[in-house]
C-alpha cells in the first residue's frame, strides 16, 4: 500500500505516460489534487506551448459557487451556486463555453478542468466536446462517475487515463 502525495513524483509519473501526442486525462476522487497535478505538469513541461481551454472552479465564500473561465484569463462567470440547494445556470455555461470554443485557434493543447457530471444532461455540448478531441490535443481533469467523456472514450484514439486514486490506495 502506497500513501504519498508528492507532487513532483506525480508529475514525473504523468510524464512517463506522455508521448507528446496523446490526450492526457486525469481522474480521481474529489479534492485528491487533479487540478493541482495538471497545473504543475503544464508548468514543468508545457510552459512554452500555446494553450487554451475551459476551466471551472469551486469557490467557497459565504456560499458555494462554481465559476467558469477561459484558460489564462481572469474574467469569471458564475455557472452554479448554492443558496439552499445547488442551482446551475446552464444558459451561462453554454453561452460562454461555446464562445470560448469558437475562439480556439492554432493551439498546441486545449485544457478542460473539470469535465464532470455538469455536462451529462447537455447532449449537444458533449458532442462538441468529443469533436474537439478529434481535432486537438487535450489535457483534461475528469470526474469519474457518470462522466460523458469517460462514457465516450471508446470513440477516441491515443489517450491515457492517469487515475490519481491509485496513488492513494
Amino acid at each position: 500500500m502506497m500513501n504519498f502525495k508528492d507532487l513532483d513524483f506525480l508529475v514525473e509519473k504523468l510524464r512517463e505516460l506522455d508521448n507528446g501526442k496523446n490526450h492526457i486525462l486525469i481522474t480521481g476522487n474529489i479534492k485528491v489534487g487533479k487540478s493541482t497535478l495538471l497545473d504543475a505538469f503544464i508548468k514543468k513541461y508545457y510552459k512554452n506551448s500555446k494553450i487554451d481551454g475551459i476551466m471551472t472552479e469551486l469557490v467557497i465564500t459565504d456560499k458555494f459557487r462554481i465559476e467558469l473561465f477561459r484558460y489564462g484569463t481572469d474574467k469569471r462567470f458564475i455557472i452554479g451556486e448554492r443558496v439552499s440547494d445547488m442551482k446551475f445556470y446552464d444558459d451561462v455555461f453554454l453561452k460562454k463555453s461555446y464562445e470560448f470554443m469558437e475562439d480556439f485557434k492554432n493551439n498546441d493543447i486545449l485544457v478542460f478542468d473539470e469535465i464532470g457530471n455538469k455536462e451529462g444532461h447537455l447532449i449537444d455540448y458533449c458532442k462538441k466536446l468529443i469533436s474537439l478531441f478529434e481535432e486537438n490535443r487535450i489535457f483534461a481533469v475528469l470526474k469519474k462517475a457518470g462522466n460523458p467523456v469517460v462514457d465516450n472514450l471508446d470513440k477516441l484514439e491515443n489517450y491515457v487515463i492517469f487515475d490519481l486514486d491509485k496513488f492513494y490506495e
